[in-house]
C-alpha cells in the first residue's frame, strides 16, 4: 500500500512461483500436491519450524497452515523515520495477539534505505542502530506467537525508501533501471544479503535461520520483469532456503508457473472485491501457488463488498494461506492512540460502534483461520499515570494507555497513595478521553490511580497512584510578574490568541529572539510544572530549566516531558522529588525561529 494516499486508485495484484528440491527438511521447500483445508493445531515445538509449501497450501510441522493477521508497516521506522519505542511495538503486537493473529506484515523491517536511522542510510553503510531495533522487535514477535512478512523495497517514493534510493545511489535518473542496471541490481542484493545473513542476539539466530519470519517479500507493489523477479527470488533462495519467498509485484502474471523460485502470490484489494479474489485464487491454483490476501481495506469505505462477505470468501478457499488487512496502530507513548491515514486506522477494541464491530469480525476470523474457538478477551494490561497538571484550577491527568483496554476508571484519594480510594469516574474515560479533567478537584494534596477494563468489564491491575498539590502550592498564570522572583528584559505578556492556547487568555513571551528566562523563588520545592505551547510549524526547540539553593550556581535539569495535542502543541515540563532547592529558572532557547513562539503558560510549584 501507498501509506499516506488520500484515495485508493489501482487494485494491486501480486503474483509468484516456487519449486524446492525434493525433500529438503524444515525449508520452503514443496511439492505440487494440493492439500486439504481443514487447519490443525501448531504444536508446542512449533516456534522453531519453518513453515514450508505443498502446492497450494502451507504446512506447519506437516500439519496445513492457515493465518489471518495485521500489516504494521510502523515496526520498524515510524512515519517520522524514528524507531518506534518498545512500548508502542509492545502494544500494538498486544493487540493483534488479541486479536488472534498468527502473522504481522511489516514493510520498515526490511523497506529501509536512504534516511538517517535506515538499514541502509546510504549505499554500502549498514547501521547497527537499525538492525538492533529490528532485532527487538523480531524477539516481541517471536515471544508472541507471530511470525512476520517482511518486504525489501517499496515502489512508492516514502522516506523509509524505495526502489528508487537504488538508482538515485548511482546517479541513473529513470528508476525502471532498478530492474535492468547490473550495478542497481548488484547494490540491491548487497541489501538483501545484509539482512538474511544478519544475527539477532535476542533470538540467537540469524535471519535466514528465524522461523518467526514466515516469508520474504521482494517488495511492495512493485512493477518488476519475469526476469528480475526470477533472479532476485534465486538469489535471495541461494542465501537461505529455509523461509518462503512472495513475489511482490502489482498485477498477476499470466507465466507465474514458469518463477521457479517464488512461493506465494498475492494481491491488495482497494476496494475489497470478492469476484476479484475468486479469479486470483483461480490464477494462483492453475500456477500451483498459494495465495495471501496481503492487503484489504477492513472498513468498507471504498464501495467495497461487505467486509463479512469478503472474509468468508477467504475462509472458504483453501489455496488462500491467509491474509493481513490494512491497518493496526497501537498507543501513543504519552496518551491516546496513533494514527495514521484515517480511512484504514485500527484500534483494538475500537474508537467507534462501526470500528468495535469490523475488529470482532476481524477477530473471528482470525481464530477460524486458525481452527480454534474464539476465547473470551484477555484482561488489559497497567496504565501508567505520566502526568497531572493544573487548569483553570483543575487536575488534568494524562496517562499512557495499555492493550486491551475499553475504558478506564478513575479513582482519588485524599490522604495518601494508598488510599482510600473514592471512584470519581466508573468505566467513563476512554482513550479518547484522554487528557482527562477532574471536574471536581480538591484543595491541597490529592492521589490518582487509574484502572483499565475490557470490553466484558474484566479490570486490569491500577496504576501506580500520582501525587498532585501539596499544602503550600504557587500557581502562576503568568497574567503580571507578581508571582515571579526575576526575568530578563526583553519578555512581554500574550493576550490575544486564547484559540490556539486552549483557552489561555496569558502567557508570556519573547520580544527579541534571545534566551531570555524567568527564575520562581519557593523555598524547599519539591515540585515544579510549566506548560509551554508550540508555533506548530516550527521545528521544536525546547526550553531548559534550571535548579538552584542561592539562585546562583545553577544545575540543569532532565524534566519529564509530555505533548499534549492542541491547535498549538503543548508541552508540559515536570520535576519531581527535588532536594535542596529554593530557586527554579526556566530559559527559552529557540533563537533561530519566530521571536513569539514558544509561549509559556502556567507554572505550578509545591514544596
Amino acid at each position: 500500500m501507498q501509506f499516506q494516499r488520500g484515495t485508493w486508485t489501482k487494485t494491486g495484484i501480486i503474483v509468484s512461483f516456487f519449486t524446492l528440491f525434493f525433500g529438503l527438511l524444515l525449508s520452503a521447500g514443496c511439492t505440487d500436491q494440493p492439500s486439504s483445508l481443514v487447519t490443525a493445531s501448531p504444536s508446542a515445538s512449533s516456534a522453531n519450524a519453518f513453515v514450508t509449501r505443498s502446492g497450494t497450501q502451507l504446512l506447519l510441522n506437516n500439519h496445513p497452515f492457515r493465518f489471518a493477521g495485521a500489516n504494521m508497516h510502523w515496526l520498524g521506522l515510524d512515519e517520522s523515520t524514528n524507531y518506534p519505542s518498545q512500548f508502542r511495538v509492545d502494544d500494538g503486537l498486544d493487540a493483534a495477539q488479541e486479536m488472534g493473529a498468527t502473522v504481522v506484515r511489516a514493510h520498515t523491517l526490511g523497506i529501509s534505505t536512504a534516511c538517517h536511522n535506515c538499514i541502509e542510510p546510504a549505499r554500502g553503510v549498514f547501521n547497527t542502530n537499525a538492525f538492533a531495533h529490528n532485532d527487538s522487535v523480531i524477539k516481541a514477535a517471536r515471544d508472541r506467537g507471530i511470525r512476520l512478512i517482511i518486504p525489501f523495497t517499496d515502489n512508492w517514493h516514502y522516506s523509509v525508501g524505495g526502489k528508487h534510493n537504488f538508482t538515485d545511489w548511482r546517479g541513473i535518473a529513470n528508476e525502471k533501471e532498478f530492474y535492468s542496471n547490473s550495478l542497481v541490481i548488484g547494490d540491491f542484493e548487497e541489501y538483501i544479503k545484509a539482512l538474511l545473513n544478519h544475527f539477532n542476539p535476542f533470538t540467537g539466530l540469524a535471519y535466514k535461520d528465524d522461523p518467526t519470519i514466515l516469508a520474504w517479500e521482494t517488495g511492495n507493489e512493485l512493477d518488476a520483469t519475469n526476469s528480475w523477479t526470477q533472479s532476485i527470488s534465486t538469489f535471495i533462495k541461494n542465501i537461505d532456503p529455509h523461509h518462503l519467498v512472495i513475489d511482490g509485484r502489482t498485477g498477476v502474471d499470466p507465466d507465474a508457473a514458469a518463477l521457479t523460485t517464488i512461493d506465494i502470490v498475492s494481491n491488495h484489494y482497494y476496494p475489497m472485491r470478492v469476484e476479484q479474489i475468486a479469479q486470483d485464487v483461480k490464477n494462483a491454483e492453475a500456477a500451483q501457488k498459494v495465495f495471501y490476501v496481503g492487503e484489504f481495506n477492513w472498513n468498507n469505505k471504498s464501495g467495497d463488498d461487505e467486509l463479512s462477505m469478503f472474509l468468508s470468501t477467504i475462509e472458504s478457499h483453501p489455496v488462500i494461506a491467509g491474509d493481513t488487512y490494512w491497518e493496526l496502530w497501537p498507543h501513543d507513548d504519552n496518551y491516546g492512540y496513533i494514527s495514521n491515514e484515517v480511512q484504514y486506522t485500527l484500534h483494538y477494541p475500537g474508537d467507534s460502534p462501526t470500528m468495535i464491530s469490523r475488529v470482532q469480525e476481524l477477530r473471528t476470523h482470525a481464530y477460524k483461520m486458525s481452527d480454534k474457538k474464539v476465547p473470551a478477551e484477555s484482561a488489559p494490561g497497567k496504565p501508567a499515570l505520566g502526568v497531572i497538571f493544573k487548569d483553570n484550577q483543575e487536575n488534568i491527568l494524562v496517562w499512557q494507555g495499555t492493550a486491551l483496554a475499553a475504558t478506564y476508571t478513575v479513582e482519588r484519594s485524599t490522604s495518601s497513595a494508598d488510599g482510600p480510594w473514592t471512584t470519581i469516574c466508573s468505566r467513563c474515560a476512554t482513550d479518547l478521553s484522554v487528557p482527562w479533567v477532574d471536574t471536581t478537584t480538591p484543595a491541597g494534596a490529592a492521589w490518582y490511580r487509574v484502572t483499565a477494563f475490557n470490553r466484558a468489564g474484566v479490570p486490569g491491575k491500577p496504576s501506580d497512584s500520582y501525587e498532585t498539590g501539596a499544602p503550600h502550592t504557587v500557581i502562576d498564570n503568568l497574567a503580571d510578574w507578581n508571582k515571579s522572583y526575576k526575568h530578563s528584559g526583553n519578555l512581554t505578556f500574550e493576550t490575544g490568541n486564547a484559540q490556539h492556547l486552549k483557552g489561555h487568555t496569558s502567557a508570556a513571551k519573547r520580544t527579541t529572539p534571545t534566551n531570555e528566562w524567568i527564575i520562581w523563588k519557593l523555598n524547599g520545592v519539591k515540585f515544579f510544572q510549566a506548560s509551554s505551547y508550540f508555533w506548530p510549524t516550527e521545528s521544536i526547540s525546547h526550553f531548559s530549566i534550571f535548579t538552584s539553593s542561592n539562585g546562583e550556581s545553577w544545575q540543569l535539569t532532565n524534566p519529564a516531558l509530555y505533548k499534549i495535542r492542541n491547535d498549538w502543541a503543548e508541552y508540559i515540563y515536570t520535576l519531581h522529588d527535588l532536594s535542596g532547592v529554593n530557586y527554579i529558572k526556566v530559559q527559552w532557547n529557540n533563537t533561530g525561529g519566530q521571536v513569539w513562539s514558544p509561549v509559556l503558560s502556567t507554572i505550578t510549584l509545591a514544596s
